[in-house]
């Protein structure tokens, strides 16, 4: 995104793609005092930014910038850490848990696992060696999205990694599309440049009802579906950028091969397998 109010506030209309007339009939601010602004001759008020944020629909990390850019401060705290939001921490420990034994992570603005539940770390310990994982990420925080994509991660287990690939970047497409200022235009931009040359782009998906992820685990293949969760009134820039991905068995040998894991670990469940 530009600095400056002006050109903020312009670039924010082009994605929403709305004129300055549309902008006026949402805000009930007149068009003539929104180019004003816009062009400099006119310098908004805290009230004013309020109101073009809501017509805007701008996250809060975006409204702050606005404030910032127009000379006020910030309107919206941004807590570094869950631990300084107990309530909301004990909420997302609850709903982990809670999914056991299906896998569940909740991750931050840029693709960050902030927290999983023991079935993900299960899964990426059997897939990942410790040594390549940290040599992929050195500071200990694992970026779901480099997790996906990354050959030393767990691109090489995903089977049907065509259709995945595919729902991934427009993950990240409709992420960036709603939110210039976040990290999914970067990170789709970088995984979507090192796609091999002649990789066919499938769009067909077969009669399920939704895609799912095969992703293979020993020599067990596990098909999952995922939902994803937000909070629903969030005052605070972390809360509001928080994920929290769900993954659910997409078959009857998924849901045994997760409850069996959960019980003896994958070697057992894997071994609990081949004597079936």
């Amino acid at each position: 995104m530009k600095s400056g109010f002006g050109s903020i506030l312009s670039e924010w209309r082009a994605v929403r793609r709305l004129s300055q007339l549309d902008l006026a009939l949402l805000t009930d601010i007149s068009q003539r005092h929104i180019s004003f602004v816009e062009s400099g001759r006119a310098q908004p008020s805290r009230d004013m930014i309020f109101k073009l944020a809501d017509g805007l629909d701008l996250p809060l990390r975006a409204r702050n910038n606005l404030f910032l850019a127009a000379g006020y401060a910030p309107a919206y705290p941004e807590r570094l850490d869950l631990s300084k939001m107990m309530a909301v921490r004990e909420a997302l420990e609850m709903i982990l848990v809670h999914h056991e034994p299906y896998p569940a992570v909740v991750m931050d603005g840029s693709w960050n696992i902030v927290m999983q539940n023991a079935a993900v770390s299960r899964i990426i310990a059997c897939c990942v060696d410790r040594d390549a994982l940290r040599q992929l990420f050195p500071d200990g925080v694992i970026n779901f999205m480099r997790l996906m994509f990354s050959q030393s991660g767990l691109r090489p287990y995903i089977l049907n990694w065509t259709h995945t690939r595919i729902a991934l970047l427009n993950r990240l497409r409709r992420e960036a599309a709603g939110n210039p200022d976040s990290t999914s235009e970067i990170l789709r931009r970088q995984f979507d440049s090192n796609t091999p040359r002649g990789e066919p782009m499938v769009h067909d998906e077969g009669d399920e009802p939704m895609l799912s992820l095969e992703l293979r685990v020993g020599d067990a293949r596990l098909r999952l579906f995922t939902t994803f969760t937000t909070f629903g009134t969030p005052q605070d820039v972390l809360l509001q950028e928080l994920r929290i991905d769900m993954s659910f068995p997409a078959d009857e040998t998924t849901r045994r091969f997760l409850e069996s894991a959960a019980e003896s670990g994958v070697e057992g469940a894997l071994r609990n397998r081949q004597n079936a």
